[in-house]
């Protein structure tokens, strides 16, 4: 038992009495004192500590051992066997691993207990793992020591199903031999081995012999840089595309790493097929636009002393929009893919053929004079005029080449490809199946139409355009029944342009549904100027119905301005009826729903199908211009309008004339009975705050 320490002792000086021999008094204080100091000692450790005599009875233990022994505590005690207590402890249900087997179990921990210095774990009913190591004594006794380990066992049972459990490919790598230690399923699995099978594997055998001298000090080392990709060999010799980290551990025994393998073989297969597509096109297989542009640089850039020809030729198919429409895309397609094929057949080994666009190639000539070029261009043209044979059907369609050259037209390849594509919209516009060269003038129009489209784009942002209206009148009365919206660009350096001139352009740039809304609100403002049975009439384009915004942008303007919807009409030209599909036929249709008049414009000339009239709900036909101007000289033309006439009062239509600048053609068209009409005899089209009072009769026109 523990005694105080009397005040005062000292130990590093003993008394002596009588003959120099300490005091008994004085060895008692030493003894206590050093006893104290050992049980001091012990409680401070962190890990449990006991002290057994020789025949294995408790004689002293700290605090942190009887922690660790909670369910068995109460048997703590000096004198107490330490068989005794485990045997109370196993009829307890202290100790798991005893329960069936508690005789065996007694026996091989009293077995342990006589081979000290061997480490053992002791599982506890509490969950706790308890690592013992025990030593003898001098004197006969043992001292033994506690360590928890449950936290370790947690993590170290964590590790083992992460890695034996994990899907990521893992090995364990033996530094000093080489060899793998460990291999989870799922590496067994990647590299065509039975589970376990790879234990004891040389790491070697998994890398061609190519690579090891890199791949061995690879393994051996610490790193998770994952942008190098390694080959790597299964069982059965086949390759596969891997990335390897590999982290540095003190392993048990041994140093070596924990290597993860990331199977990126299908991810490399992926990218290199994306590669591919990202510079081919996956209809034909050939380069697409961007291969071309980067090709093109590059044979430039090689050739950039001008020793040597390089040329581009564009290709354009001809009547191909109408395969797609008729027959459809799976058509399209194939037409594409046999076009491709007959061009490839005639280019020379060196030229690179692409696919730049929905109908459009590009051939890219190296080592080819522009002779032997222009002459591939029109074997091209050739061979695509020939008729393709289709799932039974037979279907023309041609081409149309544009070209230009290095170092002839110029060195840089954008521009080559900018010259080569005005050389192809020269010839579309001249004559399509034909083939032509780079001018220079060619460069200047196209500067001429850039600078138009931005003063166009200025005019339209600065409110420039203007509204001017020119009168259609009653032929019979000559009273102004109605005035036409016509659009005025008067540009401050070029003067008036024409109409025919910037709307095209406005309608290639995109502008035309902006246009098209200041216009219908124009009109529809200005109308409530004028009398109430006064109309007014807007032209209006194609694009306006594909874009599918007319209905709502009409509706928008009626309301903003409160003008009636019987007092607008709107005039549109065949070309919107041979849009395909049912939203032409829709919208015109609502419209008319709404007591908008619909006038079909320019009567007479393109195809004319009388279906039109029929299927289409319109109030008024006209008469085309070029009738008019031809009255007297052509009798087909007096017949033309004879007819539009009669076909007009037959369907309860009204026909206008326009291009009516004479009396005699007024007079001609009024007896025929044409309603009403239009040209420069009843006046030109002029700004809003210059129209006269609608419903006065020209003096001119009196009947």
């Amino acid at each position: 038992m523990r005694e105080d320490e009397p005040p005062g002792a000292d130990i590093s000086g003993v008394a002596e009495s009588g003959g120099g021999k300490p005091s008994l008094d004085t060895a008692l204080q030493a003894a206590s004192l050093a006893d104290r100091r050992l049980r001091e000692a012990i409680e401070a450790m962190p890990q449990g500590i006991v002290f057994l005599d020789e025949e294995d009875r408790y004689i002293l233990w700290n605090e942190r051992y009887a922690q660790i022994y909670e369910k068995s505590a109460d048997l703590l005690q000096p004198g107490v066997r330490l068989q005794d207590a485990l045997r109370i402890g196993i009829e307890r249900g202290d100790y798991p691993d005893a329960l069936g087997r508690e005789e065996a179990w007694l026996a091989e921990r009293v077995a342990q207990l006589r081979q000290p210095g061997l480490r053992h774990e002791q599982r506890l009913s509490n969950g706790r793992c308890i690592m013992i190591e025990e030593r003898r004594i001098e004197g006969g006794g043992t001292i033994g020591i506690r360590v928890d380990i449950t936290d370790l066992k947690q993590k170290e049972e964590t590790f083992r199903l992460l890695f034996e459990r994990n899907p990521l490919s893992m090995l364990v790598f033996d530094i000093e031999t080489g060899k793998i230690r460990a291999a989870n399923e799922a590496a067994c699995a990647l590299f065509g081995y039975k589970a376990g099978a790879m234990d004891g594997l040389c790491a070697r055998s998994l890398f061609p012999d190519s690579l090891w001298p890199e791949a061995g000090p690879r393994l051996a080392g610490d790193t998770s840089d994952t942008r190098d990709c390694w080959e790597m060999l299964r069982r059965d010799g086949t390759c596969i595309d891997a990335v390897i980290a590999t982290r540095r551990s003190a392993l048990e025994g041994y140093t070596g790493t924990i290597v993860s393998i990331f199977d990126v073989t299908e991810r490399r297969r992926i990218e290199q097929r994306m590669a591919h597509m990202a510079r081919h096109d996956e209809l034909t297989g050939l380069a697409n636009r961007a291969h071309c542009r980067e090709r093109l640089r590059e044979l430039l850039d090689d050739g950039a002393n001008g020793t040597e020809t390089i040329t581009l030729a564009l290709v354009d198919l001809d009547h191909f929009k109408p395969v797609n429409d008729t027959y459809g895309h799976h058509f399209g397609d194939i037409v594409l893919t046999e076009a491709a094929q007959r061009m490839r057949e005639l280019i020379p080994p060196e030229a690179l053929l692409c696919r730049i666009g929905g109908d459009e190639f590009a051939v890219i000539f190296r080592r080819s004079s522009l002779t032997q070029a222009e002459l591939v261009s029109k074997s091209i043209i050739t061979t695509l005029s020939e008729p393709f044979f289709v799932q039974g059907h037979m279907i023309h369609i041609g081409a149309t080449v544009g070209f230009a050259s290095s170092p002839y037209d110029s060195r840089d390849g954008e521009t080559l490809l900018r010259y080569a594509d005005l050389a192809l919209y020269a010839a579309k516009g001249e004559r399509r199946g034909t083939c032509r060269g780079f001018e220079a003038g060619m460069d200047a129009a196209a500067q001429e139409k850039n600078r138009l489209e931005k003063d166009l784009r200025a005019a339209v942002r600065g409110g420039e355009l203007a509204v001017h209206y020119q009168p259609i009148v009653d032929l019979q009365t000559g009273a102004v029944e109605c005035y036409e919206a016509l659009l005025r660009w008067n540009h401050p350096e070029r003067g008036q342009v024409p109409p025919d001139v910037f709307v095209p352009l406005a309608e290639e740039m995109g502008l035309i549904d902006q246009i098209g809304r200041f216009v219908l609100h124009s009109a529809c403002g200005e109308a409530m100027r004028w009398p109430a049975h006064v109309r007014v009439a807007v032209n209006v384009s194609p694009l306006q119905f594909r874009n599918g915004n007319l209905l709502s942008t009409v509706i928008n303007a009626l309301s903003t301005s409160g003008l009636p919807a019987e007092r607008l009409e709107l005039e549109i030209t065949e070309a919107v009826l041979m849009e395909k599909g049912p939203r032409p036929a829709a919208i015109i249709r609502n419209l008319r729903a709404f007591g908008i008049g619909i006038s079909l414009d320019d009567f007479g000339t393109g195809y004319s199908s009388l279906s039109y009239l029929l299927n289409y709900p319109f109030t008024k036909i006209k008469i085309d211009k070029s009738f008019i101007l031809n009255l007297q000289e052509e009798s087909s033309s007096r017949a033309v309008i004879r007819a539009v006439i009669g076909l007009g009062r037959s369907l309860g239509l009204t026909v206008a004339a326009e291009g009516i600048e004479r009396e005699i053609e007024r007079d001609y068209l009024r007896g025929e009975g044409c309603t009403q009409g239009q040209g420069y005899l009843f006046g030109k089209a002029v700004p809003a705050e210059l129209i006269a009072a609608a419903s006065q009769p020209a003096p001119s026109q009196a009947a």
